[in-house]
C-alpha cells in the first residue's frame, strides 16, 4: 500500500490502515516493531520499541515519535531526541491532521526538570544546571543529577478520556564524585599557595662604613671610632642599640673581680633577625630558645640568616691569653651586606678565674646606632662612658626591651656608681687601689672611694 491506498493523513484515518511506509520498508529499517502507527494497539507488542522510549529523529517541531504503544506505557516528553535540542513539545498533544498519536493511552509521562537548562536530552531525568551549553555531555550532564520528590500529577487525554500520570522531578544536586573533585581541587591549589617558596625581601644593604669594636676583660671596650671605656658595673646593657641591629651585654663579676663586672653573655636580635634572637653564654648557646653548638668542635646554620662555627681557630682579643685552650664562637649574620655582621666570641672557663667572655663585634654602621660601642660616626671623644651613660640611660637596658628573662640590679641604694666615676679619675683610682690592696684587679669598694672620695679614703677601705 501507499500514502494513497490505505489511508492518509488528510482523510482523518490513522495512519497505516494495515499498510506500511513505502511499500513494507521504513528506509530500509523494516515495519517499525511489526505494527502500524497510531492504531492505539501495536500489533506486534506495541509500536515503536513496544512502549520503550524509541532514540533519534524528530517528528515536526520536537515530538517524540512513538513511546506510547502498549497500555500503561511510560513516555518521556522535552524536546526532539537529541541531547542539546529545544525542549518542552508536549507529545501527549501533538497530532497530525487531527489524529492523534497515541490518544487515549493510558500511562506515565515523564517530563524533563524544568529550570534545569539544556545539557541532555528530554530523557535524561537527571537534567540539571549546566549553563547554556551548545554540545551534549555539558555540566548538566556530568555533575549534576535529579533529586528530590518526584511531582506526580494526573490529567485526562484530549481525544479518549483516559487518565494518565505527569512525573517531574523538582530539585537538582551535585553528584558526589564532582563534589569531591572540586574539593581536591581547591585543597591542591591551597596546597601549592602555601608550599611555594615565599620571596622574602631582602634585607637593605647597610651604608655605613665597617668598623670593629671589642669587649675583654671587666669589662674594657675598644669602640668602632677607636676610644677605651671601661665599664664595671654589674647589669645588662646596650652593646649596640640601634634601628636595626640590637647587641646586649650581661656583666657580672667573677670570684677574682673583686665585684667589678665581666661579660659573662651576649644576645642579638632586632628587625634585622626577623624575629629570630641569638644568645651566646660562656658554657652555652641558644637560637630562639633551643641549644645549639652542644659539642665540641660543632656548627649551626639557618641559611640566609645565621652561621656559626665552634671550634679552637681564631685570634686572641686579650693580652696574657697566649698559650691557653681556645673555645672560639664565630658568628656570621646576615645583614644585607657582602660580608654580614660578625662577632667572634672567645669564651674562658679557667677554674681559678671563673667563667667570661672576649667579644668582637665587626658590622656596618647602623642608623640611630649608640651603646657601649659608642654611636660610629668617627668621633671618638662622644663615645666617652659618661657621655654614653648620658645618652642610652644609666640603668642598663629597659626591661620591655630586655632580651634577659632577669633584669640585674645596676644602681646601689646610697652608694655611688662606679660608672659615674670620669674616666682619668677612674685610671687614677685603679693605680693607688692596685698598690693598697697589692692585686691585680682593685676592688670595686676601693675604687667608688676613691673616685669619689678621694685618695684618702684608699687607706680606710
Amino acid at each position: 500500500g501507499s500514502y494513497g491506498a490505505g489511508g492518509s493523513y488528510a482523510s482523518g484515518g490513522m495512519n497505516a490502515g494495515g499498510g506500511s511506509y513505502a511499500g513494507g520498508s521504513y528506509v530500509g529499517g523494516g515495519i517499525p516493531a511489526g505494527g502500524v502507527m497510531g492504531s492505539g494497539m501495536g500489533a506486534g507488542g506495541g509500536a515503536y520499541a513496544a512502549g520503550g522510549i524509541p532514540g533519534g529523529g524528530a517528528y515536526v517541531g520536537g515530538g517524540i515519535p512513538g513511546s506510547g504503544a502498549g497500555i500503561g506505557a511510560t513516555r518521556v516528553v522535552g524536546g526532539n531526541g537529541s541531547c542539546c535540542g529545544p525542549s518542552g513539545t508536549m507529545y501527549a498533544g501533538n497530532a497530525y491532521g487531527g489524529s492523534s498519536y497515541a490518544d487515549g493511552m493510558t500511562g506515565t509521562t515523564i517530563h524533563a526538570n524544568p529550570g534545569c537548562g539544556i545539557g541532555s536530552g528530554p530523557s535524561d531525568t537527571g537534567c540539571c544546571v549546566g549553563g547554556p551549553e551548545t554540545t551534549c555531555g555539558g555540566v548538566g550532564n556530568a555533575c549534576f543529577e535529579g533529586t528530590g520528590n518526584m511531582l506526580t500529577t494526573a490529567d485526562w487525554s484530549y481525544v479518549v478520556p483516559q487518565k494518565q500520570t505527569f512525573v517531574t522531578p523538582y530539585g537538582c544536586r551535585i553528584r558526589p564524585c564532582c563534589l569531591l573533585l572540586a574539593l581536591l581541587s581547591l585543597l591542591g591549589m591551597a596546597l601549592a599557595y602555601f608550599l611555594a617558596p615565599k620571596n622574602l625581601a631582602p634585607l637593605p644593604a647597610p651604608v655605613g662604613p665597617v668598623g670593629t669594636c671589642t669587649l675583654w676583660g671587666d669589662p674594657h671596650i675598644r669602640t668602632f671610632d677607636g676610644i677605651r671605656s671601661d665599664y664595671y658595673s654589674p647589669g645588662e646593657f646596650w652593646i649596640v642599640k640601634s634601628d636595626n641591629v640590637w647587641i646586649q651585654g650581661r656583666y657580672l663579676p667573677t670570684k677574682v673581680t673583686s665585684g667589678l663586672g665581666v661579660t659573662k653573655s651576649i644576645a642579638v636580635g632586632g628587625p634585622f633577625l626577623k624575629g629570630h634572637k641569638l644568645r651566646v653564654e660562656v658554657r652555652s648557646a641558644s637560637w630562639d630558645g633551643q641549644p645549639v653548638l652542644t659539642g665540641f668542635p660543632s656548627d649551626f646554620t639557618v641559611p640566609g640568616v645565621i652561621d656559626m662555627h665552634y671550634n679552637n681557630v681564631g685570634t686572641l682579643l686579650q693580652n696574657g691569653r697566649e698559650g691557653k685552650a681556645l673555645h672560639i664562637v664565630h658568628i656570621r649574620l646576615e645583614d644585607g651586606s657582602p660580608e654580614g655582621l660578625q662577632i667572634q666570641v672567645n669564651r674562658w672557663m679557667e677554674p681559678t678565674e671563673g667563667d667570661y667572655m672576649n667579644v668582637k663585634i665587626t658590622m656596618h654602621g647602623q642608623k640611630g646606632q649608640d651603646g657601649h660601642c659608642g654611636n660610629f660616626n668617627a668621633n671618638p671623644q662622644d663615645d666617652d662612658r659618661l657621655q654614653v651613660r648620658a645618652r642610652v640611660g644609666k640603668t642598663g637596658v629597659d626591661p620591655k626591651d630586655s632580651m634577659y628573662a632577669t633584669k640585674t640590679p645596676v644602681m646601689v641604694a646610697n652608694r655611688p656608681n662606679i660608672n659615674d666615676c670620669p674616666a682619668q679619675q677612674l685610671e687614677d683610682a685603679k693605680t693607688l687601689c692596685k698598690q693598697k690592696e697589692k692585686k691585680f684587679i682593685p676592688s670595686m669598694a676601693c675604687l667608688i672611694d676613691v673616685c669619689f672620695g678621694g685618695k684618702g679614703f684608699a687607706g680606710t677601705g
